[in-house]
């Protein structure tokens, strides 16, 4: 089964994939495809370097496969983590709250 190596990246914690120059992509589908687990680890080695100078954190192999859209990850975590965050990070007030009504910027 493919394999590809993903992280976070350091400085917005965005999901990152692995890309075949050793940069780092946000978009599965141009991440480098490892073929087997001999060089999956390498990879994962070479992205281990990467963190260590803090470009990355958490690195780690995904199994993918090939789908009608492209690549897409094996297991339901990496699917998520591939599509982004399931929820609104910056939740917009409820119309009608008092929330709503206060100016956007705070006294000191």
């Amino acid at each position: 089964m493919p394999k590809i190596v993903s992280a976070n990246r350091l400085s917005d914690g965005i999901v990152v994939y692995l890309g075949a120059d050793g940069a780092w992509l946000s978009a599965l589908d141009k991440a480098r495809l490892f073929g087997d687990d001999s060089a999956a680890n390498a990879g994962l080695a070479a992205a281990r370097e990467d963190a260590r100078k803090n470009l990355v954190v958490d690195p780690f192999v995904v199994e993918v496969e090939h789908g009608g859209e492209g690549l897409r990850a094996i297991t339901l975590r990496n699917a998520i983590r591939s599509r982004g965050p399931t929820v609104d990070y910056a939740p917009k007030p409820l119309p009608g709250t008092a929330r709503e009504d206060r100016s956007p910027h705070v006294s000191l």
